[in-house]
């Protein structure tokens, strides 16, 4: 019995741990230069905007990304490398998996914390595509 109850905590302490992961509304467009290097000005100069992304970020438990830490999990946890950096004025992601040394996805994130400006950068072994934009805190956990 004693068993059954500490499997159950190993599944379930570490959900608990996922409360303080806050939801992002990103309202992205391509970068101009496609080198990444746009600067919130000259976001603020484009009026097209044709993404919306969302973006997760849990400072204490190290996670800022495209998916949530539970999605993550739930998909089975894998990457070959990730990092996480944060200062006064900004956060930093890095995360990449690669298979037999083929790129499968890399994702660098770089969020301002007090403008909420966001610089997006997903790589695949065929293809890399640069987003800017800005991010607000979520409202809702989910509409539906």
């Amino acid at each position: 019995m004693n068993l059954i109850i500490y499997v159950a905590l190993l599944f379930i302490l570490p959900l608990t741990a996922l409360t303080n992961e806050k939801i992002l509304v990103c309202k992205l467009n391509y970068g101009i230069s496609g080198e990444n290097d746009e600067t919130d000005i000259e976001f603020r100069n484009l009026s097209i905007i044709d993404q919306h992304q969302i973006f997760y970020l849990d400072i204490e438990n190290q996670w800022l990304s495209v998916e949530s830490q539970e999605d993550f999990i739930e998909g089975g946890g894998k990457n070959s490398k990730s990092n996480f950096l944060k200062t006064d004025s900004t956060i930093f992601s890095m995360s990449y998996l690669e298979n037999n040394g083929t790129l499968i996805r890399k994702n660098i994130i770089e969020l301002n914390r007090y403008t909420g400006f966001v610089k997006h950068e997903f790589r695949t072994s065929v293809e890399t595509i640069y987003r800017t934009g800005t991010c607000s805190l979520s409202k809702n956990k989910k509409l539906f």
